[in-house]
């Protein structure tokens, strides 16, 4: 009976320890970081350290020492394609935006989305261009945050760590005169 005692004390102890096992989801935040610089830069027109010609996503060096990490950066290649159209698009529509980001019709929430602010003083062709405006820029805002995440191998359950970095630096390059979220509901005029 002792002997039985101990092989249950042992096989419990084993699951124990295998059971306390935390599995840590490794987030590269360095890296969207970089490319939401990158990105917001070259959506609002500031100098960006990639060129114009460039046909690839600035891609760490630091990958290609690992060989798991080598496939991320392959990835990243293939998403070039839908990141660069999402690019070229919300660049395209910056310009009509800035009007009503400098007139604090438009907020920069805390999320990475648009948010209006105010339609005060609109009349009803330029309410409506604002609204089509604001959600043609969201659901652009939205694929790119995916494709980034996919690219960099992000799982979706940290997609709100990726709009956050986003949402940091659309803060920083937005225009004078746009509201910017510090805090869930604590805007402040930039």
């Amino acid at each position: 009976m002792k002997h039985m005692s101990l092989k249950t004390i042992v096989a419990l102890t084993v699951f124990l320890i295998t059971a306390c096992v935390t599995v840590n989801i490794y987030f590269p935040a360095a890296e969207v970081k970089q490319a939401a610089e990158d990105i917001a830069k070259d959506i609002r027109g500031q100098q960006s350290d990639l060129k114009e010609d460039d046909s690839k996503e600035k891609i760490p060096t630091s990958w290609f020492h690992f060989g798991s990490q080598a496939f991320a950066a392959n990835e990243l290649t293939v998403s070039n394609a839908t990141i660069r159209q999402l690019k070229a698009r919300m660049k395209s529509r910056y310009p009509s935006l800035i009007p009503f980001m400098k007139a604090g019709n438009v907020g920069e929430a805390a999320n990475g989305l648009l948010v209006i602010k105010s339609q005060a003083g609109l009349g009803l062709k330029q309410k409506a261009d604002l609204k089509r405006l604001v959600s043609a820029e969201n659901s652009d805002r939205m694929a790119l945050y995916r494709a980034v995440a996919q690219s960099l191998n992000i799982p979706g359950s940290q997609l709100s760590r990726v709009q956050k970095i986003f949402a940091s630096e659309w803060q920083k390059t937005a225009p004078r005169g746009t509201y910017i979220e510090k805090a869930p509901g604590k805007w402040v005029r930039k």
